[in-house]
């Protein structure tokens, strides 16, 4: 079930056979941000799906925040593989957080994201403010 301010972009709209979403956007993150919640099984192909989704053709620069749900099965490999995919095909993304448990940020650093061609940073998930704040100053070209 989506929480308030989310809607879908990929896994079951990708015509997958899925309970639920394994990508959400977040409404109410700020603006010239892009914030997803990626839950359950994510593969490289649902974030690449998801972001040109939400992106399409902008060319304005965007900071990109990935909430990691408590539920997401742990593939941070495809995670770190899908977001270096839509980092290269959109020049639009130009820093990318991902927000986990403290617990999981050992395994997220070891997951391939220093491939990605722009910054990627991760935050606690008690930062989570503190991660939409740091891809909302893309626009700003902080």
């Amino acid at each position: 079930m989506m929480a308030e301010g989310e809607e879908m972009l990929a896994g079951a709209s990708a015509g997958e056979e899925r309970e639920r979403p394994m990508l959400e956007r977040v409404q109410d993150a700020p603006a010239h941000s892009l914030a997803l919640r990626a839950s359950g099984t994510v593969m490289a192909q649902d974030v690449e799906a998801a972001i040109e989704a939400a992106l399409g053709r902008s060319e304005a620069a965007t900071g990109l925040v990935i909430v990691i749900d408590p539920d997401f099965d742990g593939y941070f490999a495809e995670l770190a593989r899908g977001l270096t995919t839509a980092s290269l095909a959109h020049r639009a993304l130009v820093k990318l957080a991902v927000v986990t448990d403290p617990g999981r940020m050992n395994e997220a650093r070891l997951s391939g994201f220093e491939a990605s061609p722009v910054p990627v940073r991760l935050f606690a998930e008690a930062d989570e403010k503190g991660a939409l704040n740091w891809a909302a100053a893309a626009r700003r070209g902080e």
